[in-house]
C-alpha cells in the first residue's frame, strides 16, 4: 500500500541522513530521475550529492521561466525541469552552477511572505486566534511551528497514527511558521485524518469519514476555548464533492460556522482566491491571488523545502493566517451576522491590481478594514451602554 511504502521512505531516508550519507548523483538523468524515485506525493531533491555535476549549461532546468505556470510533476519530468529542492542538498561549485542560480539564497529568501510585512509591523501577528488544521500526519518537532501547537490528534484511521507525511508541515508552516507563516503567533489545533478509507471490497475510496470526526473534535475543544482564544478557522486543504460522507460534512461545517469557526477549503463554497507567482499573471484573474508559488516551507523531515510552483493547498492556511492577523484585538468582529462571508467580501474588495494581470490579496487592506469595523462596533456599545445607564 502507498502508505506503508512512504512509511518505508521516511524510515529509510532519516537513517541515511543521521549517518550523514548522501546517494551521489552523478548524471543528470539521474538527477531528473529523483521525482520519481520519490514518488508523485513526496516528490524532492532531497539529501542527495551533486557536486560532481556540471549543471552550467541547465539554466532552463533550475531556474528559466516556465511555460506552464501551474505545471504537473509529470510535465516538469517531461520537459527536465526540476521544480523543488530542500536545503539539505550538496550542490556543485559555482563555476558549475548556471549564471544567476543559487539555490540556497533562493530557498532562504522565499520563506518569509514579504506581502504580510506591513501586519507583522503592525503588532498583528495572530496572537491569540486559534486555527485549527485538518490535514495528513504532522512533522511536529519543526522549530518552525513546534511551540505553536496547543492540540495534537491522530483521528482513528486505517493509517497508523506513527509517522509523518509531507503535506502537513507544507500547511502547518504556511499558517503558523515563524519565518514562514502568515500568523506566526496563532495558536495551532492540528488534526490528522485521512482523506480516505477502505472500503469493504479493500478499495481506497476517497472519503471524509475521518474528517467529520476531526470537525466534531473541534467544537468540542473550541466549548473550552476562552472567547478571546477560540478557534475561530478551520483551513481544508482537501476535498471534491465526489467524497463519500460529503453531504455529511457540509452539515458539519455549517454548524462550525453557526457556532463561530469559518471554514476555509473544503470544498465547501466558492473558491474565492486562486494560487498565483508574482512573476505572471494569474491563471484565473476572477479570483483573487494567493502568492504562494516560488515559496519556502518547512520539510516533512526538518530543514525546508523550495517548490517553484505551489497550488491551492497552500493557499488556504495562508488565508487562515491572514484572516487571523486581521482578528487579534477584534473578535468583537465575529459577532456580526454571517462574519464570514464578511470577511470573504473584504478580502474580494480590499485586493490590489497584480501587475501581470487579475487581483492579489491585501493582508493589509483586510487588517485596516475589520479594525475599523471593530472600533465601530466597540464605540457603539459604549454609546448603547450609556445610553442604557442614563
Amino acid at each position: 500500500m502507498a502508505y506503508l511504502k512512504n512509511i518505508f521512505m521516511d524510515a529509510r531516508d532519516k537513517f541515511i541522513k543521521k549517518f550523514g550519507t548522501r546517494k551521489k548523483i552523478k548524471t543528470i538523468d539521474e538527477l531528473l530521475d529523483l521525482p520519481n524515485q520519490n514518488g508523485p506525493h513526496v516528490r524532492k531533491v532531497h539529501h542527495v550529492d551533486l557536486s560532481e555535476l556540471d549543471l552550467s549549461d541547465h539554466h532552463d532546468m533550475l531556474v528559466g521561466e516556465l511555460d506552464d505556470n501551474y505545471m504537473p510533476t509529470s510535465e516538469a519530468i517531461k520537459n527536465k525541469i526540476i521544480l523543488n529542492w530542500t536545503d539539505d542538498v550538496i550542490w556543485p561549485q559555482p563555476d558549475k552552477m548556471p549564471n544567476g542560480f543559487d539555490p540556497k539564497q533562493i530557498l532562504e529568501a522565499a520563506k518569509y511572505p514579504v506581502e504580510m510585512h506591513n501586519v507583522h509591523s503592525m503588532g498583528k501577528t495572530g496572537a491569540g486566534i486559534g486555527i485549527a488544521i485538518i490535514d495528513q500526519r504532522l512533522y511536529r518537532d519543526h522549530p518552525e511551528y513546534a511551540d505553536r501547537i496547543k492540540h495534537y490528534e491522530h483521528i482513528d484511521s486505517h493509517i497508523p497514527a506513527n509517522g509523518t507525511d509531507y503535506h502537513g508541515s507544507l500547511v502547518a508552516g504556511c499558517a503558523v511558521g515563524k519565518t514562514t507563516g502568515t500568523a506566526p503567533d496563532a495558536n495551532l489545533y492540528y488534526f490528522s485524518a485521512s482523506a480516505s478509507e477502505i472500503t469493504k471490497d479493500g478499495k481506497r475510496t476517497l472519503s471524509r469519514k475521518y474528517k467529520i470526526n476531526a470537525l466534531k473534535r473541534i467544537l468540542e475543544i473550541n466549548k473550552t476555548l476562552p472567547e478571546t482564544n477560540k478557534i475561530r478557522f478551520i483551513s481544508c486543504s482537501w476535498g471534491t464533492k465526489d467524497d463519500l460522507y460529503e453531504p455529511e460534512c457540509r452539515q458539519i461545517f455549517e454548524e462550525c460556522e453557526r457556532n463561530g469557526i469559518m471554514i476555509i477549503g473544503g470544498a465547501y463554497k466558492p473558491t474565492a482566491t486562486t494560487p498565483i507567482d508574482k512573476r505572471y499573471p494569474s491563471l484565473d484573474p476572477a479570483k483573487v491571488g494567493i502568492p504562494t508559488n516560488g515559496k519556502t516551507t518547512p520539510f516533512w523531515q526538518g530543514g525546508y523545502y523550495y517548490t517553484r510552483l505551489g497550488g491551492s493547498s497552500s493557499t488556504f492556511p495562508y488565508l487562515a493566517g491572514v484572516f487571523a492577523c486581521a482578528l487579534q484585538g477584534n473578535t468583537i468582529f465575529c459577532t456580526r451576522q454571517n462574519w464570514q462571508d464578511e470577511l470573504t467580501d473584504i478580502m474580494k474588495q480590499t485586493a490590489i491590481e497584480h501587475p501581470m494581470g487579475g487581483k492579489i490579496i491585501n493582508p493589509t487592506g483586510i487588517v485596516e478594514r475589520v479594525s475599523q469595523i471593530a472600533r465601530t462596533m466597540e464605540i457603539n456599545q459604549i454609546k448603547q451602554q450609556v445610553s442604557q445607564h442614563e
